[in-house]
């Protein structure tokens, strides 16, 4: 049997979700994952070096914890 891809699809809120319903509709087989970074949001009201740090540090520790095959950053601002 063959291992399913998995795909990290990452926000800064639920903006993204257009983003994976695009993406499942294409790879209707593959198992995802949407985070939705609620914690930073609004990206729009961070410094570019304080949201780069951000999202770097949790793409790097999502990717860490689930080994995606494929990551999004459905996210305009980041």
């Amino acid at each position: 049997m063959d291992k399913r891809e998995t795909i990290l699809v990452c926000d800064s809120g639920l903006g993204g979700l257009t983003v994976y319903r695009e993406i499942a509709a294409t790879r209707p087989n593959a198992d995802f994952i949407y985070v939705a970074d609620d914690a930073g949001f609004p990206y729009g009201a961070m410094a570019e070096p304080a949201l780069v740090t951000r999202v770097v540090g949790l793409i790097g520790e999502l990717i860490a914890a689930h080994r995606p095959d494929l990551v999004v950053i459905a996210c305009n601002t980041a």
